[in-house]
């Protein structure tokens, strides 16, 4: 592969290029395939901190931090971050709101699912997450009762997680409620239950089928029985899957071949992701200069080339504003992509974090970096403190810079190097993956 490839692959699945995972796979014996195995050569299952894995009464929001904490980390740290990415891209997906659900123990037991199942089946990720208690209580099924049919499980199963708008019908949305009726929650144990004496056990006729339908056969007959909808589903799921790899609007030709290939596995996660980052396009001039970085991938890059963690840094106090926030998605649609982040209030929230990350740097007057150096070479000091090659233009403006800083305060060094490094921090450059 080309080192430039290479280096577009590393962004895309591991937030960042890691020097020492550049060097690896770019050796001339390392093809593509060999590059994307060793990407997708991920280790699972991954265990829960202890601190998560319960809920503790008067520490939920404690250990929401300690979760977001946790999470950003892994991003930096794991050996192979595009299992983070890819639990990202399902908590996107299925989405549920720590707010809502209101429980460490199910939000991370959902959050384990996605990690676990990452590279997995679909159809059976699907029928997990749907009973899993932050899904029951996200969307309502808990007071999905026949007498009282609750419909948002039922829509949302079609509209947002497998078929997309325009696949069903209102009447189908109104059978499938009625198929889910009766799966919820055991208040004692605050884990899943079917109660057979709330569940609706009349006939109901779901696209234009008409049986005793049972809320999981509404899901195999989705993405296993008819054949035609499974394949509506993988054209959609791959569409969003292309938009979050690669770039926005991707031609109709890539969503048909990699749906086959989603299709032709009977829904193995595995392989489909390989032919996505296995195909010419992956890697062509609209993929590379097509994604904005979102907030969480901007701070997880900024961890990375500082060598702060989420602890010194307090990234839940500033996602917020950057528009991003783990374990709470805006609503079940979950995150908008890319150009969506490129704004004056959401980038001065980028600001914000940066110029916190910058004192961090500068304690006891450390990376003084343009101490000894000429303008030029202190710009391209700070620009390889966070693994840039900058433009002309983007240089050329640094370069300006600390020349007017030491023209105008040649006896004030601490300034220089700070407002460089926050400025490095927010160049169109950092903000690109």
């Amino acid at each position: 592969m080309e080192a430039t490839h290479v280096a577009h692959l590393l962004r895309r699945t591991e937030y960042v290029v890691r020097p020492e995972r550049l060097a690896a796979l770019s050796q001339p014996s390392v093809t593509r395939e060999n590059a994307v195995d060793d990407i997708l050569a991920v280790t699972v299952p991954v265990a829960l901190p202890a601190f998560l894995d319960h809920d503790i009464d008067g520490q939920g929001y404690d250990q929401w931090v300690y979760a977001v904490q946790w999470w950003i980390d892994r991003m930096v740290d794991a050996p192979r971050p595009m299992l983070e990415k890819m639990t990202w891209f399902w908590h996107g997906h299925f989405c549920s709101s720590w707010d809502k659900v209101n429980s460490a123990k199910a939000m991370l037991a959902q959050n384990k699912l996605f990690r676990d199942s990452a590279f997995g089946n679909f159809r059976t990720l699907t029928q997990t997450m749907a009973v899993q208690p932050a899904m029951l209580f996200y969307l309502d099924n808990v007071d999905n009762v026949k007498r009282s049919p609750n419909q948002n499980f039922a829509r949302e199963l079609m509209e947002l997680f497998t078929l997309g708008v325009g696949n069903y019908t209102e009447d189908d949305v109104t059978a499938a409620a009625r198929a889910w009726t009766g799966h919820g929650i055991d208040w004692d144990t605050l884990e899943y239950r079917f109660w057979p004496s709330q569940h609706d056990i009349g006939t109901k006729t779901f696209m234009g089928v008409t049986r005793n339908w049972n809320g999981p056969d509404i899901i195999n007959y989705l993405l296993q029985e008819n054949t035609t909808k499974k394949l509506v589903a993988c054209r959609f799921l791959t569409k969003k899957l292309w938009e979050f790899f690669a770039h926005q609007q991707p031609a109709q030709t890539i969503i048909d071949e990699l749906a086959q290939v989603l299709f032709d596995s009977d829904l193995a996660i595995l392989p489909w992701v390989k032919a996505m980052l296995m195909r010419d396009e992956f890697y062509s001039v609209a993929a590379q200069q097509g994604m904005v970085r979102s907030p969480v991938d901007f701070v997880v890059a900024v961890q990375y080339h500082t060598g702060l963690r989420a602890a010194d840094l307090d990234p839940q106090w500033y996602v917020e504003n950057m528009g991003q926030v783990p374990f709470d998605p805006p609503n079940v649609a979950g995150w908008k992509t890319n150009g969506y982040w490129v704004n004056t209030s959401l980038f001065g929230a980028r600001a914000d974090f940066a110029r916190g990350v910058t004192w961090h740097l500068r304690h006891d007057d450390a990376n003084s970096i343009g101490d000894g150096h000429t303008p030029a070479e202190t710009v391209d000091i700070a620009a390889a403190m966070f693994g840039l090659n900058l433009s002309d233009a983007t240089r050329t403006a640094l370069v300006h810079f600390v020349d007017v800083q030491r023209a105008n305060e040649p006896w004030v060094g601490w300034w220089e190097a700070t407002n460089l490094l926050t400025m490095t921090m927010m160049t169109p450059e950092f903000h690109v993956a």
